[in-house]
């Protein structure tokens, strides 16, 4: 066991299924694991403020502006996941799990409330597909830009009607289900990659290596997370 604990940097979006695998992952690989949870722009932001983080998670655009800072060595960079973005109801509503667009565009447009998470990966995602789709005067006035995790919460709570959020945040958050996923053909899936700062300890590599091994495949999909290569 190292003599410190080892700081890791998880994205809210993928905070349950991280927390899923810590005791294994810190059995597996000798070290002690202490969690940070942000939003994906906030952990690249952290990491070029100098703020501690060994391990870390995030958009591989991010990892790639850290890569270019010096911050991250090319050779601790690894693809790690891909959520689908989907829309979560209150836990109990019923009905199908919409995947078809016509359907997604005709739920989101039927005068409900909408949560998203304003400054995340999620909620751009979100903002951009309205506009490809041509629905942001359609849809737009019925959306709420919130804080993260907030979106899931609220629907839960009955404040608002839907919330657009990572599939993974919606199938680990109580008291919602998902009442739509985005199809691919939408290009609306979250990429995230795991990376190694350089000035992380040695055995920070030995968690990279486990949270890109292909032993985790089929856990991290049950949990909703794909892999994914890196181009």
């Amino acid at each position: 066991m190292t003599s410190h604990e080892l700081v890791i940097l998880v994205p809210l979006a993928i905070k349950a299924v991280v927390a899923s695998l810590r005791a294994r992952m810190e059995a597996a690989t000798g070290v002690q694991l202490r969690t940070v949870h942000d939003l994906n722009p906030a952990i690249a932001e952290r990491v070029f403020q100098g703020r501690r983080g060994d391990i870390g998670l995030s958009n591989p655009t991010y990892v790639r502006q850290l890569i270019d800072a010096r911050l991250v060595d090319p050779a601790a960079h690894r693809a790690f996941g891909r959520v689908r973005l989907a829309v979560a109801r209150k836990a109990g509503s019923g009905g199908p799990v919409l995947t078809e667009v016509e359907e997604i565009i005709a739920l989101l447009g039927s005068g409900q409330s909408i949560g998203y998470t304003g400054a995340g990966t999620s909620g751009r995602t979100f903002l951009g597909v309205l506009g490809r789709l041509g629905v942001v005067g359609a849809v737009g006035p019925f959306c709420r830009p919130m804080g993260g995790g907030a979106p899931v919460t609220a629907v839960a709570g009955g404040e608002i009607g839907l919330a657009v959020a990572p599939l993974t945040t919606i199938l680990a958050s109580p008291g919602v289900e998902p009442a739509a996923i985005f199809p691919d053909a939408l290009d609306t899936h979250i990429d995230m990659s795991v990376f190694v700062t350089r000035s992380a300890p040695a055995e920070a590599m030995a968690v990279l290596e486990f949270l890109a091994a292909p032993e985790l495949d089929e856990v991290l999909s049950g949990a909703g997370v794909s892999r994914f290569e890196l181009p």
